[in-house]
This record gives C-alpha cells, structure tokens and sequence, in this order.
C-alpha cells in the first residue's frame, strides 16, 4: 500500500513495475490527496504472474491539481489482471487522466473498473478515462466497467473502452516490407501500449518499461 498527501504545488511521480514472479497472487493500492497545484503520476507495468489486482484512489482537493494514472499489461495463460480507478474531483480547474491498456493472450483475462467523480462546485474540470485491450487469441477476454458520475456543468469528461485484435491492414503493410510475421506483431503490440508509456515524462525510465516489453514479448513469441 501507498500512501501519498501532496501540499500545495508539490509533484510526485510514481513509476514501477510488476512481473519477477510468475506465480504472483497481489493486491496493491495507492490511496494519493492533492493540494492545489499539485502533480500526482503513476505508471504500472504488469507481466506475469496469476492475479494481480492494482487499485488507485485519488482525491483532487486544491484548485488547478493534475493526476494522470496509467498502466501497461502483458499477460499469457493463467492471468487475471484488474484495474480499479476512482478519481475524485473536489476542486476547480483541475485534470485528471486514466490510460490504460492490455494485451493477453493464451485465455488471460483482463478487468478495468474506472470512475471520475465530479462533485459539486468542481467546475472547469478536465477528465479524461481510456482502457483498451488487444487480444491476441479468440480464448483471451477483456471486461471493462468505465464510470462518470459529474455533479458541475462546466466540465469537459470522457471515457472510452475497447478490445481488439492486430489489424490486418497494418500487420499486411509491415509484412510486405519485409518484417516477419512474429516481429511485425510485436511492433504493433508496442504500438499499442505506446499511449500508456508516454504517460511516463522520465525518458531514461520510459526506455526501460519499453525494454523490458520487448523482452517479455520476444520470449513468448520464441516459446511459441
């Protein structure tokens, strides 16, 4: 568990990732309060183990606070992986960002639950929720259960959820080009993630997660 208070104008940002132990059963939660001004990122990369359940609750108390929660999943065979967000919007002229993003395959499943809460009084507010899966099998699923409950009238809140397959289009221009099948795939899939990994503003950490996504992928197309 973490917990995270920020005082007026501070900034934390929050990267880490899950995938040592292939047997792995957790439940993790980060319970973080923003001042005005403030700045709350996390990042999650998951690979691997059996089930893993990230939990965030944020609460945007001060005016003009930012909170951006993102999460990048990878996940084959026996998988459960679930993400619950509640972002609560307390305060004026304040951002919020949920990106989420999954890739199973092999009958892993995947769960998202996401909620932005705008309280009364929280005019300006800026709320943004997307989670999206990409499944690499007909045995994989993805569940999603995306929320707005909005309580002010001058906002700007959206949410979306999808599941997909490679596209063929893509998969077709790169195979064409020369890359084999298997590489073509793992560039796509990289692609995909792409979103969630920007949410990350260190570069030096960002190339990390993004190396150990090409591992993990590299090694489950050569057991293939």
């Amino acid at each position: 568990m973490l917990e995270v208070d920020l005082a007026d104008g501070a900034a934390f940002h929050h990267v880490r990732a899950q995938g040592r132990d292939h047997e792995r059963r957790a439940a993790t939660h980060i319970f973080a309060r923003l001042g005005a001004e403030s700045v709350f990122k996390s990042f999650t990369l998951t690979a691997n183990g059996v089930m893993t359940r990230n939990e965030c609750v944020v609460e945007l108390t001060g005016d003009n606070a930012v909170a951006h929660v993102a999460g990048a999943c990878v996940g084959d065979g026996d998988f459960h992986h679930d993400d619950t967000v509640f972002v609560t919007h307390d305060a004026e002229n304040c951002e919020s960002r949920q990106v989420f993003k999954k890739v199973l395959r092999n009958g892993a499943t995947g769960v998202f639950q996401g909620k932005i809460l705008v309280k009364p009084g929280a005019q300006k507010t800026d709320g943004y929720q997307i989670s999206q899966s990409l499944l690499l099998d007909d045995d994989s699923q993805f569940l999603a259960k995306p929320e707005l409950e909005i309580y002010a009238d001058d906002v700007a809140c959206s949410h979306g959820s999808t599941s997909g397959a490679i596209d063929d289009v893509g998969l077709f221009y790169l195979r064409s080009r020369g890359i084999p099948e298997g590489p073509a795939t793992d560039l796509l899939t990289l692609a995909f993630l792409a979103e969630a990994i920007d949410e990350i503003e260190d570069p030096v950490l960002a190339a990390e997660i993004l190396s150990r996504l090409e591992g993990w992928l590299e090694r489950r197309r050569r057991a293939d």
